[in-house]
């Protein structure tokens, strides 16, 4: 009897194993631990160190897949892409959701409002002493806030605008266009003369053709536009880092610059209708003379078979600041959220650490702007018009001023700019325009700051 007991008893444990089993019983050490990466929607990159490398979501499957293959956890990592002006969707609705992110790949513009929802791990416990050598200080204080780094760069762009000097030289304003890797300044007069020179030319030849890039339609190159509202001399902000443009003569006059080219042709039909996709397009088919670039763009490397060495000079495109002589410097990287798994954070910050410790990711930072000095020392030589872009760093402006609420939420700086935009270029069935350039600013300067009020209300840090 006792035996058969006992070999009873041996056959229920057996059976609750094997159960045990099926049901994932067998311990968190067996079990895959999903880390889910975000990046946004084709995101190019010119990766010099692996030209098999065109976009951010390929550089990181290839060193996620490197990182899991020999990380002492079983890890798997996904890569998932969002659409361009769809952060808030992507990032902020998804918290507490089984598709939420771990990591983001992003611009720091985007990036750092979500610093203050709370979710967003400081990361300087990241930093190794080898990375706080390597990497410059300067890109190192644009990720703090609060004295802590909460966004961690990989590449920095600067953004000025290329043109198409064909086309200047075409219709006589070749004097405008200087040799080599330059970026030119050009006052606001010659601005205007040159602008309304190619839309008369363009009108005459009736082949659809305009001179400046416009978009309102959704958020996707906002920050653009937002920087020819100081083409005359406006600063946009006072000194409480409140939105002040009612009282800047300098804004309403870029305003009502901005407005004039709708009459004037410098834009393309309905340019509250556009995104600043359609005008890329429009840019690369030869049907549009200025547009954004900068080194990491898909037109980099247009312009790379189109400098001649030899005698330092372009064809095809040259190079000019915005309007009022100013550039914006982005920089991209990297932001770790807690979903309320303290392993998961744990492993996000092993495989950025991973990343930046490994030479063959670092390096396809070089194509960009490095922001590490051992890359930026390797590539220098290969990375046209870096010099230039280096020493037009000085006119750079800082459009986010680290406010809250710039972008994540739906009542964001983000969310509201560019509407009021549309509304400035938009005409009813009379010709009349939507809004006076007083009205826009009157408008924008309500809106955008209820917006950092709302956010500076809300802002809560993750310790």
């Amino acid at each position: 009897m006792r035996k058969r007991i006992t070999a009873f008893i041996l056959q229920l444990i057996m059976a609750a194993s094997f159960l045990c089993s099926l049901a994932g019983c067998a311990g968190q050490k067996d079990a895959e631990i999903e880390i889910i990466i975000k990046v946004p929607h084709s995101y190019t990159i010119n990766c010099l160190a692996d030209e098999n490398i065109k976009n951010v979501r390929t550089l990181l499957e290839l060193a996620s897949a490197d990182f899991t293959a020999q990380y002492d956890k079983k890890v798997k990592i996904k890569v998932i892409e969002f659409d361009g002006g769809a952060e808030t969707k992507a990032i902020t609705n998804s918290f507490g959701k089984s598709d939420a992110a771990d990591i983001l790949y992003d611009g720091f513009f985007n990036m750092s409002s979500f610093i203050h929802t709370g979710k967003v791990v400081p990361l300087d416990d990241v930093l190794t002493p080898e990375m706080k050598e390597d990497i410059a200080p300067a890109y190192l204080e644009q990720g703090r806030f609060n004295n802590k780094l909460y966004m961690l760069p990989y590449m920095s762009s600067e953004n000025i605008l290329i043109y198409n000097r064909e086309m200047l030289e075409k219709y006589g304003l070749g004097e405008y266009i200087d040799e080599g890797e330059v970026i030119s300044n050009w006052s606001m007069e010659d601005w205007t003369k040159i602008l309304n020179t190619l839309a008369e030319g363009f009108a005459e030849e009736g082949q659809g053709r305009v001179p400046m890039m416009m978009y309102a339609k959704d958020n996707q190159g906002d920050t653009h536009i937002m920087t020819m509202l100081r083409a005359f001399g406006g600063d946009l902000f006072d000194d409480d880092n409140n939105f002040d443009l009612v009282d800047d003569p300098n804004v309403i006059t870029a305003l009502k610059w901005l407005q004039d080219g709708v009459d004037a042709g410098w834009y393309l039909p309905v340019p509250y209708y556009k995104t600043m996709s359609d005008n890329s397009s429009k840019f690369k088919m030869d049907e549009l003379a200025f547009y954004n670039f900068n080194l990491g763009s898909s037109t980099y490397s247009r312009v790379i078979e189109d400098y001649n060495a030899e005698t330092n000079t372009f064809k095809k495109y040259g190079f000019v600041n915005y309007p009022g002589n100013h550039c914006t410097i982005f920089n991209d990287g990297f932001e770790i959220f807690d979903n309320g798994d303290s392993e998961k954070i744990e492993i996000a910050k092993d495989f950025i650490r991973y990343f930046y410790e490994t030479d063959r990711w670092l390096e396809c930072s070089a194509g960009g702007i490095p922001v590490s000095k051992k890359v930026m020392e390797k590539y220098k030589d290969d990375i046209l018009l870096l010099e230039a872009f280096s020493q037009n760093s000085v006119n750079s402006i800082d459009y986010t001023h680290n406010l809250p609420n710039w972008q994540g939420s739906d009542s964001s700086v983000r969310s509201v700019f560019y509407k009021e935009m549309a509304l400035l270029m938009i005409k009813d069935a009379d010709g009349n325009f939507a809004v006076t350039p007083e009205e826009c600013a009157s408008n924008l300067q309500e809106k955008l700051n209820t917006a950092i009020s709302e956010g500076r209300q809300n802002s809560t840090l993750h310790e």
